[in-house]
């Protein structure tokens, strides 16, 4: 921009940066010289509904958005944007899917040498899982069976880690019902005297009259956790061992485990949607989407996102996680067609009509993004894409709906997911990389300095080319990578000699 505008949008600055934008001598002609300045844009205030297709033919699809979404949470939490993120799954049919948002749901698998559940225990959001809240088994139901029951828990008594459960008037019918010898007697889903990353525990009791060697068995769930038991771990005969994230008494809690699992095996707490006040938001995550593929063959990707937006879900089950002034990202991720009722532009026009007339101009306020078979195929009948994981049908609808709000587009056949997240989160952060300067630089002579605000005074660095920037001539900006953004409202100042016949 001229300098005119620039001493008027940036009066705090000191006049010596910005004096001398041309200037002439009697003799000879001087060089102009250019001062551009911008300014970051403000971070987004973002809900991010993730549509998760959890059919028979998504598994490792599913295994590649967990792991590579680490990156899309990262980025929002170290760019400190105002976050939620919410999934469901493209399944309508089944009422526990059906637009409601998944969390809350988990449950602890006892898998033995030969692959088989020793023991199982499945919770939902029925079960009072909060901070501090343990899960301590009545002696009297210590069964494969006792232990699949909320009421046979016992969540008001002290913790006893290693050590027998002091029941709570349980009246179960103890060995007579054994099926399995190595059982769940205790657990600690979501503890509040330190992170769930290193508080987590769970007891395991071994109820029959012999030792078992626990070579071989694993702590598992119906996602993607997956435990192996340390060679050699015995636990025996009327005896308890303690799996924990942590062994180390000084930051897991004081709690006295056994064995450390680190973060291969984590257990969900109530989070119906991650925020940046999550705890191990990226497991919690992985959770969310490792979803199984017992959902429904006919995939209904938008009217998934309609029911879990609209009434009555919004204000009951799903409550919370839709708000005002916040814009709406939704992401699908799918390897078949959409098959929901509505076309195309009646679900768009509606999740518009959600976020206000604004919307309609501003697709930042409402958008839909997708990884999908996005090619049409050569011939009808043909998949749009193929990979390892098998075909993909093109998804027509979803890609009308990314072209029609703006949204991103990738492959779902694509060997990994990271371009797309790291653009979506960039994308929804509201960060800009590329500003394009005024007049093309003599480039040896670019300046570029970051300030923190309108004063010379907040001045935060210089920047060097090629370490903290880039040119691109092509489109004469400058340019940041992932790792080099400036952050929301920082100013960029550029300094720079006039290429001679530009």
């Amino acid at each position: 921009m001229a300098r005119d505008r620039l001493i008027w949008l940036l009066p705090g600055l000191s006049t010596g940066l910005i004096v001398g934008l041309c200037s002439c001598s009697d003799s000879a002609f001087t060089q102009l010289t250019q001062t551009d300045l911008f300014v970051q844009n403000s971070l987004q205030t973002v809900d991010v509904l993730l549509v998760v297709d959890n059919s028979c033919s998504m598994v490792e699809e599913q295994n590649k958005l967990a792991t590579n979404f680490d990156t899309f949470i990262q980025y929002f939490t170290d760019a400190n944007v105002d976050w939620q993120i919410g999934v469901v799954t493209t399944d309508t049919y089944q009422e526990k899917f059906s637009g409601r948002l998944i969390g809350g749901d988990d449950e602890i698998i006892v898998v033995n040498a030969e692959g088989q559940a020793e023991d199982t225990v499945a919770w939902d959001k029925t079960w009072p899982v909060g901070p501090g809240v343990l899960f301590s088994l009545d002696p009297s139901w210590d069964t494969v069976t006792g232990n699949d029951t909320l009421e046979h828990w016992c969540t008001d008594s002290p913790a006893t880690p290693g050590a027998a459960n002091p029941g709570c008037g349980g009246s179960g019918t103890g060995a007579d019902d054994r099926l399995g010898q190595v059982l769940v007697t205790e657990f600690m889903p979501d503890p509040d005297a330190v992170e769930d990353s290193l508080g987590e525990w769970l007891e395991l009791t071994n109820i029959g009259d012999t030792d078992v060697d626990m070579t071989g068995w694993a702590l598992a769930d119906a996602g993607r956790n997956y435990a192996e038991v340390p060679d050699g771990t015995i636990i025996a005969a009327g005896g308890s061992l303690v799996f924990a994230r942590s062994s180390d008494t000084s930051v897991n809690g004081d709690v006295p485990a056994d064995v450390a699992l680190g973060d291969a095996f984590t257990m969900n707490n109530h989070d119906l949607y991650i925020t940046p006040e999550t705890d191990d938001p990226s497991a919690v995550f992985a959770e969310m989407v490792a979803q199984g593929t017992s959902g429904s063959g006919t995939e209904m990707g938008l009217e998934a996102p309609w029911l879990a937006v609209n009434e009555p879900l919004v204000s009951t089950e799903n409550t919370g996680f839709l708000r005002d002034d916040a814009n709406l990202s939704i992401l699908v991720v799918s390897d078949e067609e959409d098959s929901s009722p509505m076309s195309v532009s009646d679900y768009l026009n509606g999740f518009v009509d959600i976020k206000g007339e604004e919307a309609y101009r501003d697709h930042s306020r409402m958008n839909i993004s997708a990884v999908v078979g996005d090619t049409p195929p050569d011939f009808e009948g043909q998949p749009s894409c193929s990979s390892p994981n098998g075909d993909a049908k093109y998804g027509s609808r979803y890609v009308e709906a990314v072209s029609e709000t703006g949204g991103l587009m990738d492959s779902i056949c694509a060997e990994d997911f990271s371009p797309i997240v790291q653009q979506l989160g960039l994308t929804l952060s509201g960060l800009q990389v590329d500003f394009a300067l005024s007049r093309v630089p003599q480039i040896d002579t670019l300046a570029v300095s970051l300030y923190a605000d309108d004063t010379d005074e907040s001045k935060i660095r210089d920047l060097t080319l090629d370490v903290g920037y880039s040119y691109v001539e092509e489109t004469n900006s400058i340019h940041f990578e992932f790792d080099q953004i400036p952050e929301s409202q920082n100013r960029i100042l550029a300094e720079y000699k006039i290429l001679s016949g530009s």
